[in-house]
Protein backbone atom coordinates (compact mmCIF):
# COMPACT_ATOMS: atom_id res chain seq x y z
CA UNK A 1 0.00 0.00 0.00
CA UNK A 2 1.69 3.69 -1.18
CA UNK A 3 0.97 6.78 1.25
CA UNK A 4 -1.42 8.15 -0.70
CA UNK A 5 -3.66 5.23 -0.68
CA UNK A 6 -4.12 5.59 3.70
CA UNK A 7 -5.49 8.61 3.28
CA UNK A 8 -6.84 11.51 0.78
CA UNK A 9 -9.17 14.50 1.00
CA UNK A 10 -9.72 16.97 -1.69
CA UNK A 11 -10.83 20.46 -1.82
CA UNK A 12 -12.28 21.77 -4.79
CA UNK A 13 -12.21 25.79 -6.12
CA UNK A 14 -15.30 28.03 -5.02
CA UNK A 15 -16.45 28.22 -8.63
CA UNK A 16 -19.27 30.94 -7.21
CA UNK A 17 -16.81 33.20 -5.99
CA UNK A 18 -14.08 32.89 -8.92
CA UNK A 19 -17.55 33.55 -10.83
CA UNK A 20 -18.05 36.80 -9.35
CA UNK A 21 -14.19 37.60 -9.37
CA UNK A 22 -14.22 36.98 -12.79
CA UNK A 23 -16.90 39.00 -13.93
CA UNK A 24 -15.91 41.74 -12.32
CA UNK A 25 -12.51 41.73 -13.59
CA UNK A 26 -14.06 41.68 -17.29
CA UNK A 27 -16.36 44.54 -16.36
CA UNK A 28 -13.27 46.54 -15.66
CA UNK A 29 -11.33 45.78 -18.92
CA UNK A 30 -15.00 45.94 -21.10
CA UNK A 31 -15.38 49.57 -19.10
CA UNK A 32 -11.64 50.80 -19.29
CA UNK A 33 -11.72 49.88 -23.02
CA UNK A 34 -15.26 51.75 -23.56
CA UNK A 35 -14.19 55.04 -22.02
CA UNK A 36 -10.72 55.11 -24.28
CA UNK A 37 -13.11 55.38 -26.97
CA UNK A 38 -15.48 57.56 -25.35
CA UNK A 39 -13.70 60.06 -23.56
CA UNK A 40 -15.48 62.33 -21.68
CA UNK A 41 -15.64 65.89 -22.88
CA UNK A 42 -12.53 67.84 -22.01
CA UNK A 43 -10.62 64.98 -20.46
CA UNK A 44 -6.81 64.60 -21.74
CA UNK A 45 -6.61 61.47 -23.72
CA UNK A 46 -3.65 60.29 -22.71
CA UNK A 47 -4.36 59.89 -19.33
CA UNK A 48 -7.07 57.66 -20.32
CA UNK A 49 -5.15 55.80 -22.50
CA UNK A 50 -2.35 55.19 -20.09
CA UNK A 51 -5.45 54.32 -17.02
CA UNK A 52 -6.96 52.08 -19.29
CA UNK A 53 -3.34 49.82 -20.63
CA UNK A 54 -2.86 49.68 -16.74
CA UNK A 55 -6.64 48.66 -15.72
CA UNK A 56 -6.85 46.16 -18.90
CA UNK A 57 -3.30 44.51 -17.98
CA UNK A 58 -3.91 44.36 -14.58
CA UNK A 59 -7.55 42.90 -14.63
CA UNK A 60 -7.14 41.19 -17.91
CA UNK A 61 -4.39 39.42 -15.90
CA UNK A 62 -6.53 38.27 -12.87
CA UNK A 63 -9.50 37.19 -15.00
CA UNK A 64 -7.21 34.97 -16.97
CA UNK A 65 -5.93 33.64 -13.75
CA UNK A 66 -9.40 32.72 -12.31
CA UNK A 67 -10.81 31.71 -15.96
CA UNK A 68 -8.29 28.91 -16.11
CA UNK A 69 -9.16 27.56 -12.38
CA UNK A 70 -13.26 28.34 -13.78
CA UNK A 71 -12.90 25.55 -16.62
CA UNK A 72 -10.90 23.21 -14.90
CA UNK A 73 -12.28 20.29 -13.21
CA UNK A 74 -9.70 19.76 -11.20
CA UNK A 75 -9.43 20.15 -8.07
CA UNK A 76 -7.62 23.31 -5.76
CA UNK A 77 -5.74 21.36 -3.36
CA UNK A 78 -5.57 17.67 -2.76
CA UNK A 79 -3.61 16.73 0.58
CA UNK A 80 -2.75 12.79 1.39
CA UNK A 81 0.21 10.90 3.35
CA UNK A 82 2.28 10.55 0.10
CA UNK A 83 2.30 14.91 0.10
CA UNK A 84 0.03 17.90 -1.25
CA UNK A 85 -1.01 18.36 -5.13
CA UNK A 86 -1.91 21.88 -6.14
CA UNK A 87 -3.62 23.37 -8.67
CA UNK A 88 -0.70 25.54 -9.76
CA UNK A 89 1.81 22.44 -10.15
CA UNK A 90 -0.71 19.86 -12.10
CA UNK A 91 1.07 16.38 -12.38
CA UNK A 92 3.42 16.82 -9.94
CA UNK A 93 3.49 15.86 -5.79
CA UNK A 94 4.72 18.31 -3.58
CA UNK A 95 6.42 15.21 -0.57
CA UNK A 96 5.76 16.40 3.33
CA UNK A 97 9.55 15.72 3.75
CA UNK A 98 9.72 18.92 1.09
CA UNK A 99 8.35 21.29 3.10
CA UNK A 100 10.53 22.78 5.56
CA UNK A 101 7.21 24.83 7.04
CA UNK A 102 3.77 25.99 7.07
CA UNK A 103 1.28 28.81 8.79
CA UNK A 104 -1.87 29.96 8.58
CA UNK A 105 -2.12 33.68 7.24
CA UNK A 106 -5.69 35.25 8.18
CA UNK A 107 -6.80 38.73 7.21
CA UNK A 108 -10.30 40.15 7.21
CA UNK A 109 -10.99 38.89 3.28
CA UNK A 110 -7.89 36.24 2.91
CA UNK A 111 -7.33 32.86 4.51
CA UNK A 112 -4.05 31.08 3.45
CA UNK A 113 -1.51 28.63 3.89
CA UNK A 114 1.88 29.91 3.38
CA UNK A 115 4.49 27.12 2.41
CA UNK A 116 8.28 27.44 2.75
CA UNK A 117 9.78 24.65 0.63
CA UNK A 118 12.93 23.18 0.20
CA UNK A 119 14.67 25.47 -2.67
CA UNK A 120 16.36 22.28 -4.62
CA UNK A 121 12.70 20.64 -4.59
CA UNK A 122 11.25 24.16 -5.73
CA UNK A 123 13.39 24.05 -8.90
CA UNK A 124 11.96 20.95 -10.10
CA UNK A 125 8.18 22.18 -9.51
CA UNK A 126 7.09 23.62 -13.26
CA UNK A 127 4.33 26.05 -12.40
CA UNK A 128 1.13 27.08 -14.14
CA UNK A 129 0.69 29.99 -15.76
CA UNK A 130 2.12 32.40 -13.28
CA UNK A 131 4.14 35.28 -14.38
CA UNK A 132 5.38 36.27 -11.08
CA UNK A 133 6.50 34.41 -7.70
CA UNK A 134 8.77 32.21 -6.32
CA UNK A 135 8.25 28.14 -6.37
CA UNK A 136 9.90 27.39 -3.03
CA UNK A 137 7.04 30.18 -1.36
CA UNK A 138 3.72 28.75 -2.19
CA UNK A 139 0.49 30.41 -1.01
CA UNK A 140 -2.90 28.55 -0.98
CA UNK A 141 -5.95 30.31 -0.53
CA UNK A 142 -8.39 28.53 1.68
CA UNK A 143 -10.91 31.39 1.27
CA UNK A 144 -11.13 30.59 -2.49
CA UNK A 145 -12.00 26.62 -1.98
CA UNK A 146 -14.97 24.82 -0.53
CA UNK A 147 -15.57 24.18 2.48
CA UNK A 148 -14.78 26.15 5.86
CA UNK A 149 -11.02 27.47 6.18
CA UNK A 150 -10.44 26.49 9.65
CA UNK A 151 -11.67 22.96 9.16
CA UNK A 152 -9.45 22.68 5.60
CA UNK A 153 -6.44 24.02 7.99
CA UNK A 154 -6.91 21.55 10.66
CA UNK A 155 -7.49 18.38 8.64
CA UNK A 156 -4.15 19.80 6.57
CA UNK A 157 -2.42 20.33 9.65
CA UNK A 158 -3.32 16.66 10.87
CA UNK A 159 -2.45 14.91 7.54
CA UNK A 160 0.55 16.39 7.44
CA UNK A 161 1.79 15.29 11.15
CA UNK A 162 0.14 11.58 9.77
CA UNK A 163 2.16 11.85 6.49
CA UNK A 164 5.43 12.77 8.19
CA UNK A 165 5.34 9.73 10.65
CA UNK A 166 4.36 7.03 7.88
CA UNK A 167 7.22 8.56 5.86
CA UNK A 168 9.57 8.38 8.50
CA UNK A 169 8.91 4.68 8.98
CA UNK A 170 8.52 3.48 5.08
CA UNK A 171 11.47 2.17 3.58
CA UNK A 172 13.56 4.65 0.92
CA UNK A 173 13.04 3.57 -2.58
CA UNK A 174 16.45 3.75 -4.64
CA UNK A 175 17.06 5.42 -7.80
CA UNK A 176 15.30 8.51 -9.31
CA UNK A 177 12.75 8.34 -12.63
CA UNK A 178 13.11 10.14 -15.75
CA UNK A 179 10.67 12.18 -16.04
CA UNK A 180 8.68 12.03 -19.59
CA UNK A 181 7.10 14.57 -21.91
CA UNK A 182 3.54 14.74 -21.16
CA UNK A 183 0.20 16.23 -22.19
CA UNK A 184 -0.07 19.09 -19.76
CA UNK A 185 -4.16 20.97 -18.55
CA UNK A 186 -4.64 17.75 -20.62
CA UNK A 187 -8.49 19.16 -20.46
CA UNK A 188 -8.27 22.53 -21.55
CA UNK A 189 -5.68 24.44 -23.50
CA UNK A 190 -6.74 27.78 -22.19
CA UNK A 191 -4.45 30.31 -23.83
CA UNK A 192 -6.06 28.49 -27.06
CA UNK A 193 -9.24 29.53 -25.71
CA UNK A 194 -8.83 33.20 -24.23
CA UNK A 195 -6.74 34.14 -28.16
CA UNK A 196 -9.70 32.76 -30.06
CA UNK A 197 -11.79 35.10 -27.62
CA UNK A 198 -9.58 37.79 -27.84
CA UNK A 199 -9.59 37.51 -31.58
CA UNK A 200 -13.85 37.81 -31.83
CA UNK A 201 -13.65 40.60 -29.44
CA UNK A 202 -11.15 42.38 -31.64
CA UNK A 203 -13.62 41.41 -34.83
CA UNK A 204 -16.79 42.95 -33.13
CA UNK A 205 -14.77 46.22 -32.37
CA UNK A 206 -14.24 46.63 -35.95
CA UNK A 207 -17.50 46.40 -36.79
CA UNK A 208 -18.66 48.61 -33.82
CA UNK A 209 -15.75 51.42 -33.99
CA UNK A 210 -14.92 50.75 -37.94
CA UNK A 211 -14.68 54.48 -39.17
CA UNK A 212 -16.94 53.37 -42.68
CA UNK A 213 -20.22 51.39 -41.81
CA UNK A 214 -19.69 47.55 -42.49
CA UNK A 215 -20.92 45.98 -45.81
CA UNK A 216 -22.02 42.12 -45.84
CA UNK A 217 -21.04 42.14 -41.93
CA UNK A 218 -17.42 43.10 -42.89
CA UNK A 219 -15.40 46.00 -42.35
CA UNK A 220 -14.13 48.00 -44.72
CA UNK A 221 -10.23 48.32 -46.18
CA UNK A 222 -10.03 51.71 -44.95
CA UNK A 223 -11.48 50.51 -41.53
CA UNK A 224 -8.40 47.42 -41.26
CA UNK A 225 -6.10 50.37 -42.37
CA UNK A 226 -7.05 53.03 -39.18
CA UNK A 227 -7.30 50.45 -37.28
CA UNK A 228 -3.93 49.11 -37.43
CA UNK A 229 -3.39 46.80 -40.98
CA UNK A 230 -0.29 46.89 -43.01
CA UNK A 231 0.98 49.20 -45.30
CA UNK A 232 4.27 49.14 -46.85
CA UNK A 233 4.19 52.97 -47.26
CA UNK A 234 2.87 53.74 -43.50
CA UNK A 235 5.16 51.14 -42.35
CA UNK A 236 8.77 52.14 -44.07
CA UNK A 237 7.49 55.52 -45.69
CA UNK A 238 5.96 57.09 -42.08
CA UNK A 239 7.73 54.68 -39.31
CA UNK A 240 4.73 52.90 -38.24
CA UNK A 241 6.13 50.11 -37.89
CA UNK A 242 3.56 49.26 -34.92
CA UNK A 243 1.70 47.83 -37.55
CA UNK A 244 3.12 44.61 -37.76
CA UNK A 245 2.23 43.82 -34.18
CA UNK A 246 -1.56 44.82 -34.61
CA UNK A 247 -2.36 43.48 -38.27
CA UNK A 248 -2.40 39.83 -36.94
CA UNK A 249 -5.32 40.65 -34.40
CA UNK A 250 -7.78 42.00 -37.30
CA UNK A 251 -9.49 40.08 -39.86
CA UNK A 252 -11.34 41.07 -43.07
CA UNK A 253 -14.83 39.68 -43.04
CA UNK A 254 -16.33 36.22 -40.77
CA UNK A 255 -15.24 33.80 -42.58
CA UNK A 256 -11.41 35.01 -42.31
CA UNK A 257 -11.93 34.99 -38.63
CA UNK A 258 -13.97 31.39 -38.51
CA UNK A 259 -11.48 29.59 -40.38
CA UNK A 260 -8.68 31.10 -38.71
CA UNK A 261 -10.04 30.22 -35.01
CA UNK A 262 -10.71 26.41 -36.27
CA UNK A 263 -7.31 25.86 -37.39
CA UNK A 264 -5.64 28.14 -34.13
CA UNK A 265 -8.46 25.65 -31.96
CA UNK A 266 -7.05 22.20 -34.07
CA UNK A 267 -3.02 23.52 -32.97
CA UNK A 268 -3.91 24.49 -29.42
CA UNK A 269 -5.91 21.24 -28.27
CA UNK A 270 -2.71 19.08 -28.65
CA UNK A 271 0.62 21.30 -29.57
CA UNK A 272 -0.02 23.67 -25.93
CA UNK A 273 -0.91 20.81 -24.27
CA UNK A 274 2.46 19.37 -24.96
CA UNK A 275 4.75 22.36 -24.62
CA UNK A 276 2.94 24.35 -22.63
CA UNK A 277 0.83 27.46 -22.86
CA UNK A 278 4.59 29.90 -22.34
CA UNK A 279 6.44 28.71 -25.48
CA UNK A 280 2.67 28.21 -27.75
CA UNK A 281 2.29 31.43 -26.84
CA UNK A 282 5.42 32.72 -27.94
CA UNK A 283 5.66 30.90 -31.04
CA UNK A 284 2.30 31.93 -32.10
CA UNK A 285 3.24 35.97 -31.44
CA UNK A 286 6.82 35.67 -32.71
CA UNK A 287 5.66 33.83 -35.93
CA UNK A 288 2.52 36.26 -36.73
CA UNK A 289 5.45 39.17 -36.62
CA UNK A 290 7.71 37.23 -38.89
CA UNK A 291 4.39 36.65 -41.30
CA UNK A 292 3.99 40.53 -41.07
CA UNK A 293 7.26 41.33 -41.91
CA UNK A 294 7.22 38.92 -44.73
CA UNK A 295 3.42 40.33 -46.13
CA UNK A 296 5.17 43.64 -46.33
CA UNK A 297 8.54 43.11 -47.68
CA UNK A 298 7.07 40.76 -50.76
CA UNK A 299 3.66 42.01 -51.12
CA UNK A 300 2.36 44.14 -53.35
CA UNK A 301 3.16 48.18 -52.08
CA UNK A 302 -1.15 48.78 -51.89
CA UNK A 303 -1.94 45.99 -50.35
CA UNK A 304 -3.48 46.76 -46.62
CA UNK A 305 -2.53 42.90 -44.66
CA UNK A 306 -4.74 41.56 -41.91
CA UNK A 307 -5.33 38.49 -39.82
CA UNK A 308 -3.63 36.03 -37.77
CA UNK A 309 -2.73 33.57 -39.87
CA UNK A 310 1.12 34.06 -40.10
CA UNK A 311 1.19 33.00 -36.27
CA UNK A 312 -1.41 30.16 -36.86
CA UNK A 313 0.89 28.67 -40.21
CA UNK A 314 3.97 29.50 -37.55
CA UNK A 315 2.08 27.37 -35.52
CA UNK A 316 1.51 24.27 -38.05
CA UNK A 317 5.24 24.70 -38.75
CA UNK A 318 6.50 24.09 -35.10
CA UNK A 319 4.25 20.84 -34.54
CA UNK A 320 5.61 19.51 -37.77
CA UNK A 321 9.25 20.38 -36.45
CA UNK A 322 8.18 19.31 -32.94
CA UNK A 323 6.99 15.54 -33.98
CA UNK A 324 10.82 15.16 -34.30
CA UNK A 325 11.32 14.93 -30.52
CA UNK A 326 9.10 12.12 -30.41
CA UNK A 327 10.20 9.68 -33.63
CA UNK A 328 7.43 7.27 -32.80
CA UNK A 329 4.39 6.41 -30.58
CA UNK A 330 1.10 8.09 -30.03
CA UNK A 331 2.12 11.68 -29.33
CA UNK A 332 4.46 11.22 -33.00
CA UNK A 333 0.96 9.94 -34.33
CA UNK A 334 -1.46 12.69 -32.55
CA UNK A 335 0.92 15.23 -33.54
CA UNK A 336 1.27 14.84 -37.60
CA UNK A 337 -2.30 14.03 -37.62
CA UNK A 338 -2.89 17.58 -35.98
CA UNK A 339 -0.62 19.26 -38.16
CA UNK A 340 -2.47 18.17 -41.42
CA UNK A 341 -5.84 19.03 -39.36
CA UNK A 342 -4.28 21.99 -39.19
CA UNK A 343 -3.16 22.58 -43.01
CA UNK A 344 -6.23 22.03 -44.02
CA UNK A 345 -8.17 25.30 -42.67
CA UNK A 346 -5.31 27.41 -43.21
CA UNK A 347 -6.00 26.57 -46.99
CA UNK A 348 -9.92 26.65 -46.66
CA UNK A 349 -9.78 30.78 -46.23
CA UNK A 350 -8.95 30.64 -50.51
CA UNK A 351 -13.07 30.16 -50.98
CA UNK A 352 -13.98 32.74 -48.65
CA UNK A 353 -11.76 35.03 -50.38
CA UNK A 354 -12.95 34.71 -53.89
CA UNK A 355 -16.12 35.13 -52.72
CA UNK A 356 -15.24 38.60 -51.09
CA UNK A 357 -12.81 39.44 -53.98
CA UNK A 358 -9.69 39.37 -51.49
CA UNK A 359 -6.63 37.18 -51.70
CA UNK A 360 -4.50 34.87 -49.39
CA UNK A 361 -1.76 36.53 -48.43
CA UNK A 362 0.79 33.62 -48.62
CA UNK A 363 3.38 36.40 -48.30
CA UNK A 364 2.08 35.94 -44.41
CA UNK A 365 1.95 31.98 -44.30
CA UNK A 366 5.69 31.77 -45.55
CA UNK A 367 7.03 34.44 -42.61
CA UNK A 368 4.95 32.38 -40.43
CA UNK A 369 5.94 29.25 -41.32
CA UNK A 370 9.47 29.75 -41.56
CA UNK A 371 9.88 31.51 -38.46
CA UNK A 372 7.66 28.75 -36.26
CA UNK A 373 10.06 26.34 -37.55
CA UNK A 374 13.20 28.22 -36.78
CA UNK A 375 12.14 28.73 -33.66
CA UNK A 376 10.84 25.44 -33.05
CA UNK A 377 14.29 23.84 -33.62
CA UNK A 378 15.95 26.22 -31.20
CA UNK A 379 13.53 25.13 -28.96
CA UNK A 380 14.30 21.61 -29.40
CA UNK A 381 17.68 22.22 -28.99
CA UNK A 382 16.68 23.51 -25.14
CA UNK A 383 14.45 20.85 -24.10
CA UNK A 384 16.55 18.11 -22.08
CA UNK A 385 15.06 14.95 -22.16
CA UNK A 386 14.43 14.73 -18.66
CA UNK A 387 11.72 17.75 -18.93
CA UNK A 388 7.77 17.35 -19.64
CA UNK A 389 7.98 20.86 -20.62
CA UNK A 390 10.69 22.98 -22.64
CA UNK A 391 13.06 24.84 -20.72
CA UNK A 392 13.65 28.90 -20.20
CA UNK A 393 9.43 29.30 -20.03
CA UNK A 394 10.26 33.23 -18.32
CA UNK A 395 11.87 33.95 -21.56
CA UNK A 396 8.86 32.38 -23.66
CA UNK A 397 6.26 34.86 -21.51
CA UNK A 398 8.89 37.89 -21.98
CA UNK A 399 8.59 37.81 -25.74
CA UNK A 400 4.85 37.13 -25.54
CA UNK A 401 4.32 39.93 -23.15
CA UNK A 402 6.53 42.33 -25.10
CA UNK A 403 4.49 41.35 -28.16
CA UNK A 404 1.23 41.89 -26.13
CA UNK A 405 2.77 45.60 -24.51
CA UNK A 406 3.82 46.60 -28.09
CA UNK A 407 -0.03 45.96 -29.41
CA UNK A 408 -1.92 47.77 -26.51
CA UNK A 409 0.72 50.82 -26.62
CA UNK A 410 -0.25 51.02 -30.50
CA UNK A 411 -3.87 51.72 -29.20
CA UNK A 412 -2.50 55.56 -28.80
CA UNK A 413 -2.10 56.37 -32.71
CA UNK A 414 -5.05 54.29 -33.31
CA UNK A 415 -7.29 56.16 -31.49
CA UNK A 416 -5.83 59.31 -32.21
CA UNK A 417 -6.64 58.51 -36.18
CA UNK A 418 -9.37 56.90 -35.51
CA UNK A 419 -10.59 59.93 -33.41
CA UNK A 420 -9.30 62.43 -36.10
CA UNK A 421 -11.34 60.83 -39.02
CA UNK A 422 -14.61 60.70 -36.92
CA UNK A 423 -14.49 63.88 -35.96
CA UNK A 424 -13.35 65.12 -39.34
CA UNK A 425 -17.00 65.74 -41.57
CA UNK A 426 -15.01 66.38 -44.63
CA UNK A 427 -13.11 63.35 -44.66
CA UNK A 428 -16.80 61.50 -44.04
CA UNK A 429 -17.79 63.39 -46.77
CA UNK A 430 -15.57 62.00 -49.51
CA UNK A 431 -15.91 58.49 -47.68
CA UNK A 432 -19.35 58.35 -48.55
CA UNK A 433 -20.72 58.55 -45.08
CA UNK A 434 -22.80 61.38 -45.63
CA UNK A 435 -24.90 61.15 -42.22
CA UNK A 436 -21.67 60.99 -40.30
CA UNK A 437 -20.33 64.23 -42.21
CA UNK A 438 -23.94 66.01 -42.15
CA UNK A 439 -23.86 66.03 -38.47
CA UNK A 440 -20.47 66.96 -38.16
CA UNK A 441 -20.77 69.93 -40.18
CA UNK A 442 -23.65 71.13 -37.85
CA UNK A 443 -21.85 70.61 -34.94
CA UNK A 444 -18.79 72.49 -36.55
CA UNK A 445 -21.32 75.93 -37.45
CA UNK A 446 -22.67 75.83 -33.44
CA UNK A 447 -19.09 75.61 -32.65
CA UNK A 448 -18.00 78.75 -34.74
CA UNK A 449 -21.01 80.99 -35.75
CA UNK A 450 -18.23 83.02 -37.59
CA UNK A 451 -18.18 80.26 -40.48
CA UNK A 452 -21.45 78.93 -39.50
CA UNK A 453 -23.13 79.72 -43.10
CA UNK A 454 -20.50 78.04 -45.20
CA UNK A 455 -20.83 74.81 -42.66
CA UNK A 456 -24.27 74.93 -43.23
CA UNK A 457 -23.93 74.57 -46.58
CA UNK A 458 -21.81 71.65 -46.43
CA UNK A 459 -24.49 70.27 -43.97
CA UNK A 460 -26.87 70.69 -46.92
CA UNK A 461 -24.49 68.63 -49.59
CA UNK A 462 -24.03 66.16 -46.87
CA UNK A 463 -28.07 65.72 -46.75
CA UNK A 464 -28.67 65.99 -50.26
CA UNK A 465 -25.78 62.99 -51.04
CA UNK A 466 -27.01 60.94 -48.20
CA UNK A 467 -30.77 61.93 -49.69
CA UNK A 468 -31.53 63.27 -46.53
CA UNK A 469 -35.12 64.20 -47.06
CA UNK A 470 -34.73 67.52 -44.05
CA UNK A 471 -32.16 68.75 -46.47
CA UNK A 472 -33.94 71.71 -48.04
CA UNK A 473 -36.08 72.43 -44.84
CA UNK A 474 -32.53 72.66 -43.00
CA UNK A 475 -30.60 74.77 -45.39
CA UNK A 476 -34.25 77.30 -45.66
CA UNK A 477 -34.48 77.58 -41.87
CA UNK A 478 -30.47 78.76 -41.72
CA UNK A 479 -30.71 81.32 -44.52
CA UNK A 480 -33.35 82.84 -42.28
CA UNK A 481 -30.66 83.03 -39.67
CA UNK A 482 -28.86 85.00 -42.04
CA UNK A 483 -28.17 88.76 -43.55
CA UNK A 484 -29.71 88.52 -47.13
CA UNK A 485 -26.93 91.10 -48.40
CA UNK A 486 -24.46 89.67 -46.97
CA UNK A 487 -22.55 87.02 -49.17
CA UNK A 488 -22.93 84.06 -49.13
CA UNK A 489 -26.70 84.18 -49.02
CA UNK A 490 -26.58 84.04 -52.85
CA UNK A 491 -25.11 80.47 -52.91
CA UNK A 492 -28.57 79.92 -50.42
CA UNK A 493 -30.73 81.07 -52.57
CA UNK A 494 -28.97 78.93 -55.90
CA UNK A 495 -29.33 75.53 -53.81
CA UNK A 496 -32.73 76.74 -52.40
CA UNK A 497 -33.79 77.76 -56.54
CA UNK A 498 -34.07 81.54 -56.42
CA UNK A 499 -31.13 82.23 -58.04
CA UNK A 500 -29.40 80.33 -61.47
CA UNK A 501 -25.45 80.16 -61.38
CA UNK A 502 -25.21 82.70 -63.17
CA UNK A 503 -26.82 85.10 -61.09
CA UNK A 504 -24.72 83.99 -57.77
CA UNK A 505 -21.25 84.52 -59.82
CA UNK A 506 -22.45 88.02 -60.72
CA UNK A 507 -23.11 88.77 -57.09
CA UNK A 508 -19.61 87.48 -55.27
CA UNK A 509 -17.95 91.00 -55.24
CA UNK A 510 -14.05 89.80 -54.70
CA UNK A 511 -11.79 86.81 -56.56
CA UNK A 512 -12.63 84.94 -52.88
CA UNK A 513 -16.10 85.33 -53.20
CA UNK A 514 -15.79 84.19 -57.05
CA UNK A 515 -13.78 81.53 -56.37
CA UNK A 516 -16.59 80.00 -53.79
CA UNK A 517 -19.23 80.96 -56.51
CA UNK A 518 -17.28 78.49 -58.97
CA UNK A 519 -17.22 75.85 -56.67
CA UNK A 520 -21.11 75.83 -55.57
CA UNK A 521 -22.44 76.35 -59.05
CA UNK A 522 -19.87 73.29 -59.94
CA UNK A 523 -22.52 71.31 -57.04
CA UNK A 524 -25.48 72.80 -58.33
CA UNK A 525 -24.47 71.41 -61.90
CA UNK A 526 -23.41 68.26 -60.80
CA UNK A 527 -26.72 68.01 -58.66
CA UNK A 528 -27.83 68.16 -61.95
CA UNK A 529 -26.26 65.72 -63.47
CA UNK A 530 -24.08 67.74 -65.63
CA UNK A 531 -20.90 66.45 -64.42
CA UNK A 532 -18.89 68.34 -67.70
CA UNK A 533 -19.65 72.26 -66.45
CA UNK A 534 -19.49 70.79 -62.78
CA UNK A 535 -15.81 69.85 -63.60
CA UNK A 536 -14.64 72.90 -65.22
CA UNK A 537 -16.12 75.01 -62.29
CA UNK A 538 -14.00 72.57 -59.50
CA UNK A 539 -10.85 73.49 -61.79
CA UNK A 540 -11.53 77.05 -61.12
CA UNK A 541 -12.05 76.83 -57.96
CA UNK A 542 -9.07 74.91 -57.66
CA UNK A 543 -7.12 76.97 -59.36
CA UNK A 544 -8.36 80.19 -57.95
CA UNK A 545 -9.45 79.86 -54.56
CA UNK A 546 -6.97 80.15 -51.41
CA UNK A 547 -5.49 76.23 -49.98
CA UNK A 548 -7.08 76.96 -46.73
CA UNK A 549 -10.46 77.51 -48.16
CA UNK A 550 -13.20 74.60 -47.58
CA UNK A 551 -13.57 75.36 -51.08
CA UNK A 552 -10.09 74.37 -52.21
CA UNK A 553 -10.46 71.04 -50.24
CA UNK A 554 -13.98 70.34 -51.42
CA UNK A 555 -12.96 71.06 -55.66
CA UNK A 556 -9.76 68.60 -55.05
CA UNK A 557 -12.44 66.12 -53.68
CA UNK A 558 -14.89 66.42 -56.33
CA UNK A 559 -12.36 66.14 -58.87
CA UNK A 560 -11.09 63.56 -57.66
CA UNK A 561 -14.12 61.43 -56.98
CA UNK A 562 -15.26 62.14 -60.82
CA UNK A 563 -11.94 61.20 -62.39
CA UNK A 564 -12.24 57.69 -60.33
CA UNK A 565 -15.94 57.25 -62.02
Amino acid sequence: MSFEELRMSEYAHDKGKLLRIFLLSCAFVAGAIWLSFHPPAGADLRLIIVLMLITTALFGYVALSVSRKLLSKRPGMVVSTAGLRLWDFPGQIVPWSAIRSFDRIQSKHVDSIALQLDPLFARTLIKRGRFFGSRSKINVVLSNLNGHPAQIYYEFSELASAAREAEAQAPQEGGSEVLEPVLHDARYPVFTYVLIAILVAVYACELAFGVDEPQDGAPSVRTLYILGGTFRQSIIGDGEWWRLFTAPFLHGNILHLVFNCIALWFAGRLFERLIGWRWFAAIFFVSALGGSVASVWINPPGIVGVGASGGIIGLFAAVIVGSIRFRSGQIAYALQAGAIRILIPSLLPLFGAAKGGDTVDYAAHLGGAVTGAVLTLLLLRLWPRKRPTPRFGAAAIGLSALFVIVTLVSLLPIIYTRQFIVDNPMINYFAGNYQRAATGFAGRAVEDPATAPYFNLWRYLAQKRGNDTKANDDLAVAARQMDQGTWPYPVYSLFLGELRPVEVMAKAADSNQRCEAAFYNGEWYLMSGDTREARQLFQTALSSCPTTYLEFDGAKGELNRLDAH
